[in-house]
């Protein structure tokens, strides 16, 4: 029971604003994020685990969500090749995964395979340019059935970001939107010290 609430949660959470859309909703103010988190979220709740996966990298390794515990917290970022706010923080980042010492991104991309499910070589291409023009040196899972039953099939809307830390235990409030370098930085340092 738990685990289909939890879907639920995710689905809830990731259909915010259409994928075609090229203006997404703006994601709420870091100041108010943490202290709805803390409103909605007593100390003395257990921690929400994200849930178990095997997936394929644009590059064809495999991850499984024991890529977590490399690092204290880390960035899931849900994106797709049409999406312009996503390609333009993707520098960003980029930067990020590089500079941070206890913070790593993982990227999902939604949009390169095809009707069964496959890896489209053309759309994978895409993506891998788009990633190598922006410096964005970090590892991206191509949605598969496994992220699928976590809830990630059912993104309308990209960019999505959700935050785990190294146990797999989803981190404070994710959100839709694309953040600029401040930003990210601040709601990086909020998700880290939740996580601690």
């Amino acid at each position: 029971m738990k685990r289909i609430l939890f879907v639920c949660f995710l689905l809830l959470l990731l259909t915010g604003c259409r994928a075609g859309e090229q203006t997404p909703p703006a994601p709420e103010a870091p100041e108010a994020a943490s202290q709805q988190e803390t409103d909605r979220a007593p100390e003395t709740e257990a921690p929400t685990p994200l849930g178990s996966f095997t997936a394929q990298t644009l590059t064809g390794d495999t991850l499984t969500e024991s890529v977590f515990a490399e690092r204290a917290l880390t960035v899931v970022n849900v994106w797709g090749t049409f999406c312009g706010p996503c390609k333009e923080e993707m520098p960003v980042l980029g930067r990020l995964h590089q500079e941070l010492e206890d913070v790593q991104v993982l990227g999902i991309v939604i949009d390169v395979t095809d009707q069964q499910g496959q890896p489209d070589e053309s759309q994978v291409a895409l993506a891998l340019d788009l990633l190598e023009a922006a410096e964005a040196d970090y590892p991206n899972l191509i949605l598969n059935e496994s992220l699928a039953m976590l809830g990630f099939a059912g993104v309308e809307g990209v960019p999505a970001t959700l935050f785990v830390d190294r146990d797999g235990n989803l981190v404070g409030q994710g959100f839709y939107g694309a953040l600029d370098e401040a930003s990210w930085r601040e709601v990086i340092a909020q998700r880290l010290e939740q996580a601690s």
